[in-house]
């Protein structure tokens, strides 16, 4: 499982069981990891057609919607489990 950027160790703690554990939450994370790297090779260009542009937009809308999702999944975990 790849790290996820600036996420707090506990949090990927949880994404690491949460991976394990619950399908969704691999889905979110494997297409959240998958998006990231689209953006880090669009990023390597020294210029963007418009169309890469628009796409990066698009990318990072797509992204963000899905970090919401799997920050969201992580709280509900931190509130169901014990300790």
């Amino acid at each position: 499982m790849k790290t996820s950027g600036n996420m707090a160790p506990e949090d990927y703690e949880i994404a690491q069981r949460l991976c394990e554990t619950d399908p969704e939450f691999k889905k979110l994370w494997d297409e959240h990891q998958e998006l990231k790297e689209k953006l880090a090779e669009l990023n390597t260009k020294l210029s963007l057609t418009t169309e890469e542009e628009m796409e990066m937009k698009r990318i990072k809308r797509i992204k963000l919607r899905g970090k919401d999702k799997i920050a969201m999944k992580i709280r509900e975990y931190r509130v169901s489990s014990p300790g």
